[in-house]
């Protein structure tokens, strides 16, 4: 049986890339004569702040704390973000508006429940040295008095190779534990950090080769992983099939949640936001795996991204036992 421990005083920063989930719904009643595509009569427009948005939603979601840093456009998507994050009582000053960078912006749309297309409105922004700069400065502001931090890359530039050591540095200075959600292209580089949390297929690109869940091909690439980033705990999500988890203590594995999956979207959100509730906490290796695997699994019985709440835990927890 989980035990879901009281988060409502701790307070966590997230520092990472920002982006806006727009969800376009309507219904599909026929064929276009223009192209064989199917047309969308459309009905609605939901809104939802995401990437490392959607991990300080879902800490306050959980009943933490959060103080959000990234940067975000000087547009009506970055208005937007700013707006929902108000609206959910998530403090602002954290935000870095600039000029010159338009807010990475993905619209779906969708009949029903089925996705039809994602359309991306994104930019990589060229850091400069005075960025940087500015980055950790207002990061610096964030951490202090917080509890641990999570770094939320989706590898929109928030993270770069220039800056990730210096990162780490100043999260250290803090004397915060970290956890990292990570990408393909800089997973090497967040060295010696307390929780790092890749996919399965993150972590398979990371190795150059597909891994197995079967024998002990998996157990083996963990414990080279967690040996050549030097991180104290590496948590693999596995989908369906539940998270595996290398510490010092070993290896293991918990069984994922039998769950009536509707959208994935949003659900390494989760899992991070619930893992790093778990590690400012101090709890040990299996309770924070247990935690942010049950998270992960609730995440997905909905729509588009939305945060998992303590609610939604007790609940699903209540339905277990009967």
């Amino acid at each position: 049986m989980i035990k879901v421990p009281d988060f409502d005083r701790i307070h966590l920063a997230v520092a990472g890339d920002l982006m806006l989930d727009t969800y376009c719904t309507g219904t599909v009643r026929r064929q276009s004569p223009e192209a064989p595509v199917e047309v969308l009569d459309w009905e609605n427009r939901v809104d939802h702040a995401g990437g490392a948005a959607n991990v300080a939603l879902n800490i306050m979601g959980l009943g933490g704390q959060a103080k959000l840093t990234g940067w975000i456009g000087k547009d009506s998507e970055g208005s937007i973000i700013r707006d929902l994050l108000q609206q959910n009582h998530i403090a602002v000053n954290g935000l870095m508006e600039l000029g010159d960078y338009p807010t990475t912006h993905k619209t779906r749309y969708l009949h029903g429940s089925r996705h039809l297309l994602r359309v991306d409105h994104e930019s990589r922004i060229q850091v400069s040295e005075e960025l940087i700069a500015r980055q950790l400065d207002v990061l610096g502001e964030v951490l202090r008095g917080c509890h641990a931090v999570v770094l939320q890359d989706y590898e929109k530039g928030y993270f770069n190779p220039r800056n990730i050591q210096s990162i780490l540095t100043l999260c250290k200075q803090y004397q915060v534990p970290v956890a990292v959600d990570p990408k393909k292209d800089q997973f090497w580089l967040f060295q010696g950090v307390d929780l790092f949390k890749p996919n399965l297929k993150e972590l398979s690109e990371a190795m150059g080769r597909k891994l197995s869940l079967e024998g002990d091909d998996l157990q083996m690439a963990c414990q080279e992983t967690r040996d050549r980033l030097g991180c104290r705990i590496l948590m693999v999500t596995l989908g369906d099939q539940g998270v595996a988890v290398s510490d010092e203590h070993g290896f293991f594995r918990q069984e994922g949640h039998p769950r009536n999956v509707v959208d994935v979207c949003g659900a390494g959100d989760s899992v991070i936001a619930a893992a790093a509730c778990a590690l400012a906490l101090g709890l040990g290796s299996a309770d924070i795996a247990s935690l942010a695997n049950l998270c992960g699994g609730l995440a997905c019985e909905r729509s588009g991204t939305h945060p998992v709440t303590l609610a939604q835990i007790h609940e699903s927890l209540k339905q277990t036992v009967s």
